[in-house]
């Protein structure tokens, strides 16, 4: 014992001069360090920018950025200047890349040669801001810059408003391989349409020499309007004028840079008639580079106002942006003094901390080397028999795991070998219980034996096929294979099955999801089981009248989406956290428990996924798992991907994979009388069925033979038809035909059944125009939910057909019946909607349909009324009137229809929330700035 006293005694000794002597030798470090510290902290975020040239408006730009940069003293601005050269554009953003920059921000000289660079460094998941230009594709991060395009539009307007509308126009234009060029010149076209009296006469190249540019002027005296994509450019041709004694142009320049030489000191001295300001953007830029840095949100475009400066203003600006550069440059001279300061009072504070520092190093070292040099040499004979005892310790650690791994290996292969044994009567009773449970003769006592049958055999099956699973990852035997899917689609589809049993127990399951769909790459059946599992374990911890939410979003810049299962049941400490994940493991307060195999089998398939899972909880007030799984194909590899097939997510209503045992409500139904069904059906019993299965959900028509199933279809016009084929009178694919080829009903849906299953039999039905196919005996819950597709698939078309309003184009591939009809529809509206008699009987000789026909046939495709339809044409016809036309109220209101212009004004107000006149000043208003 007194020999253990005196082991343990060392090893205190040896552990505290160890601990005391680190102690010192870190502070001796950190001083040291902070003594070798440069006056120019470590820059951690580094911003490239590609310069597309050099010029004076490049040059404030630049400045800007400088200026602005001086408000971050961690981040590093690097600028490289291509000299107006786009392949050594391109080799200079290679150089930065390589160079390991965080952000890149380019001013692109030409749009396409940098288009396919800029998409490279977008893709890689480097942020990329695009300066002033734009390249052709929008794989980029954000654009800051005017809008050009508004740019071209301005010059334009201004120019027709001081020349009153009249005038011979020269267009001098920058580089056209430049979105900026391109922009300018095509803007201030379009805007040309609205004055007639401007005439463009030239458009030449700004880099054009001197000789081909007066020549234009003594060829075409007429020339009394310069407009100049810069005002370099309108400058120049400023001498051109004065050297060929032109007189009377008016010349309008674009920049609108301050200071000396500037475009507006030109407007200023008299040279330019007129400038349009266009911000160069650098502050912006560096303020959205950190916006980025900082995981801000922030828009894609990032439009920058423009002005005109003229003599008018032109003496004002000049000063107010001259005030505006000094005060900044002495913004920036009193942050380099600041800086200055600091830097000094650091360094001097930090030589007296490695002052005493040295002191008590060399204190502290000369107490510890007399304490070792008499406890060293006892201390190192226990050292060496501890050192014994730690092997023969670690020897029999790995005989004991090697034992345990050998058992655990057993036991492994015992519970699969069991589950194969499993499998096949559990198919059976699963087989023998569906074949019995459609059968109308049961009990309710009886049914309820069998839905226990069934949901116990599914658990069981359910075990066992975890088990396998698990297994087969174990022994890299489970390979994944991922296809195309919608996210959304898939997590709602799993969300249904789920509802039946939060109903019961009155718990809240909501699903929050910004996007209708999201296009991810995954194994549906590996993702099914995940879901599954996440789900089942929120509903086993959550008490009733609880809350189970699902979250879905999306991160753009790391291309990945995220799922979060989130409850406020029992929850979890530490300790249970920590070991959540591990295979078989049963928390000791779990008072309801499983396998323990489920979460970890959830982990190995999000790891197949390249995705990660996580959790976190709170004892007693909830748990939260979430699953980040990789976007793209590209995360996968080749024999991982399958290209073949895209999912369609629809849920079986016999599908009980998800669902507690539940004896259904005969007394609940869902009713929708708003959609009628026709059944066309000579055999009794089975329209007899077919209606009392359908009758709650829809308004049920019936019919016996192929004739009178066609009279019904063409006076009721049914929302969907069930026939058989083979009918008295007329067969159901006559019948098909038939309708399908007729305006009237070539919108309804039809779906066929038969007893004969030859697949020539499918084909003539499919032919024939039916939109679906069964062969008797059939599943009527997947014939339900083939009605429900088919009305959802048809709803979606409606949709569709609404989104323009206006202007309905059939689409090339689209030659249905039904595109015909609505293109012919709105094209007759769009004929005759200013005339004040326009009514639905006119519509109706038109077509050659009854009332009730048009409107059914109407409402189906575009969901809305034909009254409704015609008003919102006029409308926006009288919209486009007052924006455009310098027309009055009345005018306006005879003209799209209406016999009195107060009726039009109170159905306007009512529609836009304000009269016409007041529309139109507050759009103008809007448009103006």
């Amino acid at each position: 014992m007194d020999k253990f006293l005196e082991s343990v005694e060392n090893m205190r000794i040896y552990w505290s001069i160890g601990l005391y002597t680190k102690a010192l030798a870190i502070l001796y470090f950190l001083l040291t360090a902070a003594s070798c510290r440069t006056i120019h902290p470590d820059k951690h975020l580094r911003i490239g920018f590609s310069q597309c040239c050099k010029a004076p408006w490049r040059t404030v730009m630049e400045d800007e950025m400088k200026r602005e940069m001086a408000f971050y003293p961690d981040a590093e601005l690097i600028i490289k200047v291509a000299e107006d050269n786009s392949g050594t554009q391109v080799e200079q953003i290679k150089e930065l890349v390589a160079s390991e920059i965080d952000i890149l921000m380019v001013a692109p000289y030409e749009s396409e040669p940098l288009t396919e660079i800029v998409e490279d460094v977008y893709r890689s998941g480097i942020p990329v801001i695009l300066i002033d230009r734009e390249t052709d594709s929008d794989q980029y991060t954000t654009y800051v810059g005017a809008d050009n395009y508004q740019i071209g539009k301005t010059a334009c307007h201004y120019i027709a408003h001081k020349l009153n509308g009249k005038g011979h126009i020269l267009e001098i234009q920058g580089s056209m391989a430049s979105s900026f060029a391109r922009f300018r010149s095509s803007g201030f076209l379009a805007a040309m349409n609205s004055y007639p009296g401007l005439n463009m006469v030239a458009s030449v190249d700004g880099k054009a020499d001197h000789q081909t540019i007066a020549d234009l002027f003594l060829n075409h005296p007429e020339i009394n309007i310069v407009y100049a994509h810069s005002d370099l450019l309108a400058e120049r041709v400023y001498k051109i004028i004065r050297e060929q004694n032109v007189n009377s142009v008016f010349i309008l320049g674009i920049d609108g840079l301050a200071g000396k030489n500037g475009g507006i000191q030109l407007v200023e001295d008299g040279i330019l008639n007129a400038t349009l300001l266009y911000p160069t953007g650098g502050t912006e830029s560096i303020q959205l580079a950190m916006a980025i840095n900082n995981n801000l949100p922030l828009n894609k475009r990032n439009i920058l106002q423009s002005a005109v400066i003229d003599g008018e203003n032109a003496r004002i600006v000049n000063f107010q942006m001259e005030k505006v550069l000094s005060l900044q440059k002495g913004i920036s001279r009193q942050l380099e003094l600041k800086a200055e300061i600091q830097n000094t009072y650091l360094d001097q504070k930090i030589f007296v901390f490695i002052l005493i520092g040295s002191l008590l190093l060399a204190f502290a070292f000369g107490l510890i080397l007399l304490r070792a040099l008499r406890v060293k040499k006892r201390i190192n004979k226990n050292l060496e028999l501890k050192n014994e005892e730690i092997i023969n310790h670690e020897q029999q650690l790995v005989a004991l795991t090697q034992q345990v791994n050998r058992a655990n290996q057993a036991q492994a292969d015992f519970f699969i070998n069991i589950s194969h044994e499993f499998k096949t009567p559990l198919t059976l009773i699963l087989g023998f219980a569906d074949d019995l449970l459609p059968s109308p003769k049961l009990k309710k006592e009886i049914y309820q034996d069998i839905i226990l049958i069934k949901e116990n055999a599914k658990r069981l099956l359910r075990l066992v096929n975890q088990l396998m699973d698990f297994r087969k990852i174990e022994n890299e035997g489970m390979k994944i294979r991922v296809t195309e899917n919608d996210m959304v689609g898939f997590v709602k589809s799993v969300l249904k099955s789920y509802l039946p049993v939060a109903h019961k127990r009155k718990i809240n399951l909501d699903l929050y999801c910004r996007h209708e769909s999201m296009m991810v790459w995954f194994d549906t059946d590996m993702l099914d089981k995940v879901l599954f599992n996440l789900l089942s374990n929120a509903f086993k911890f959550t008490r009733d009248n609880g809350q189970i939410s699902l979250y879905i979003s999306k991160d753009e810049i790391e291309d990945t989406v995220k799922l979060k299962v989130e409850d406020n049941g029992v929850g979890m400490n530490q300790e249970t956290m920590s070991h959540i994940f591990n295979p078989f493991f049963q928390s000791e307060n779990n008072l309801k428990p499983g396998t323990g195999l489920g979460l970890p089998l959830s982990q190995r398939l999000v790891k197949l996924h390249h995705g990660e899972i996580a959790v976190s909880s709170i004892l007693g007030k909830g748990s939260r798992f979430s699953v980040n799984l990789p976007v793209g194909a590209w995360n996968f590899k080749e024999d991982e991907l399958d290209h073949s097939t895209k999912n369609i997510f629809v849920l079986e209503e016999d599908s009980t994979a998800h669902q507690e045992m539940a004896m259904p409500d005969e007394g609940v139904r869902t009713v929708h009388h708003e959609l009628s069904l026709l059944i066309i059906e000579d055999h009794v019993e089975i329209q007899s069925f077919l209606q009392k299965k359908l009758e709650g959900e829809y308004t049920i028509e019936q019919a016996f033979d192929g004739v009178t199933g066609m009279q019904k279809a063409y006076e009721l016009i049914p929302d969907i038809i069930i026939s058989d084929v083979i009918l008295p009178g007329m067969d159901g694919l006559m019948l098909t035909k038939t309708l399908k080829n007729d305006i009237r009903t070539s919108h309804i849906p039809i779906i066929l059944m038969t007893a004969h299953d030859s697949q020539d039999q499918q084909i003539a039905g499919l032919k024939s125009g039916a939109d679906d196919y069964f062969t008797k005996p059939f599943s009527f819950i997947l014939m339900r939910e083939k009605i429900k597709t088919l009305l959802y698939n048809r709803q979606i078309l409606k949709e569709n057909f609404r989104k323009d309003i206006l202007h309905f184009k059939e689409k090339e591939h689209d030659s249905s019946d039904d595109a015909q009809f609505l293109t012919q529809f709105v094209t007759y509206i769009e004929n005759n909607y200013s005339r004040e008699n326009l009514s639905i009987q006119d519509l109706c000789m038109e077509f050659q349909l009854s009332r009730s026909q048009l409107y059914r046939k109407v409402k189906t495709l575009k969901g809305i009324g034909i009254s409704e339809y015609i008003q919102e044409v006029r409308m926006k016809k009288s919209e486009e009137l007052l924006l455009n036309e310098g027309l009055t109220v009345s005018e306006i209101a005879y003209r799209v229809g209406y016999s009195s212009p107060a009726y039009f004004t109170t159905v306007f107000r009512t529609i836009h929330g304000e009269v016409p006149l007041t529309f139109r000043n507050n759009q103008n208003f809007r448009l103006s700035h």
